[in-house]
């Protein structure tokens, strides 16, 4: 069947008493670039939004600041719209046409960061203590974001916490970071505690460097 037959069909489907989730993936595609069918691209994401999430988890997770995932995050569906507009059917299927634009989303982002060195994500930078001072690891240069963040951290209200990114960033095995349950047993607090002062201490200093107009 000819592309132009075949949209024709797609158009007067329910007259035939096919079901939407009938279509194939290319067939929902069709629709969407011919007329953005909203029931077409419902379908579509219902279908691989766990695709979109499981590679943003794998490339996005360890590499990008909390606030880029979250932005990558709002934007699947529309993300899936464009896969489908651009989706060709000739050289792949569309779940892997997806997965590597979502890949490729997170790896680009991933090469701003470095190219700018303007973001820090203190749960994906790896750290390692060499000769009883702050030495981040190999893959990362102290900047001046860096050493805002540590100062800040070292003169921070709660006394606490300067214990707590020490034990978690410099003192686990091999350059890697220090359980949580581990941390906690410095701090006599439990595990979850010492999540709640980590995050909410990061959700201040996030601000406070914005507010000064400091991005990192």
């Amino acid at each position: 069947m000819s592309r132009k037959k075949n949209l024709i069909f797609l158009i007067f489907f329910p007259i035939l008493g096919i079901l939407i989730e009938d279509l194939t993936d290319s067939a929902l595609t069709d629709l969407i670039k011919s007329s953005n069918h909203e029931d077409a691209l419902h379908e579509l994401i219902s279908r691989h939004s766990g695709i979109y999430v499981d590679m943003l988890k794998k490339f996005g997770m360890n590499c990008l600041t909390q606030n880029q995932v979250s932005d990558i995050m709002k934007d699947k569906d529309y993300v899936i719209y464009k896969a489908a507009l651009e989706y060709d059917e000739s050289k792949a299927k569309f779940s892997t046409h997806l997965a590597n634009k979502t890949k490729y989303m997170c790896l680009t982002q991933k090469t701003k960061n470095k190219n700018n060195r303007t973001t820090a994500n203190f749960d994906d930078i790896k750290f390692c203590k060499k000769d009883k001072s702050y030495t981040p690891d190999e893959e990362c240069n102290i900047n001046d974001s860096f050493s805002r963040i540590i100062n800040l951290i070292n003169k921070h209200k709660d006394k606490r916490l300067k214990t707590l990114f020490h034990e978690r960033y410099f003192c686990g095995r091999r350059g890697k970071l220090k359980p949580w349950k581990e941390v906690a047993s410095k701090l006599n607090l439990s595990a979850q505690g010492c999540i709640n002062i980590h995050n909410k201490a990061i959700k201040e200093i996030n601000s406070k460097i914005e507010n000064e107009k400091i991005k990192f």
